[in-house]
């Protein structure tokens, strides 16, 4: 970047306001969503396939109502999405983003 474009940048910015700066608000909550250890396990499980509370509770051995109340944040912000299935409802990601910023996380830890 040129010294030019700096000046520009930085007086755009001034003027402005950052870009994409009413949108913090919403990325940094998604980021406490997905920073919570379970909740991040259940993303990831749901990234393989839709699955069951049981089947989940199993998969992370934790008590149902523990996961329920994960799944019910993680719908409540449209990470994930249920489809009922008989008696049960199946969970499963509402779009792959999320596991593209959690690919994306890993590669920048496992960069050297």
């Amino acid at each position: 970047m040129t010294e030019q474009d700096h000046k520009q940048t930085y007086a755009k910015m001034k003027n402005n306001g950052i870009p994409l700066a009413d949108k913090v608000d919403t990325v940094t909550n998604v980021f406490k969503i997905i920073a919570d250890p379970t909740r991040a396990r259940i993303l990831l499980a749901l990234a393989e396939t839709s699955l069951s509370v049981n089947e989940i509770v199993a998969i992370l051995g934790m008590s149902q109502s523990s996961i329920s109340h994960q799944l019910r944040v993680l719908k409540d912000n449209r990470l994930v999405s249920g489809t009922r299935i008989g008696k049960q409802i199946h969970y499963q990601l509402t779009d792959r983003h999320i596991v593209q910023i959690f690919n994306q996380m890993i590669d920048h830890i496992d960069e050297e």
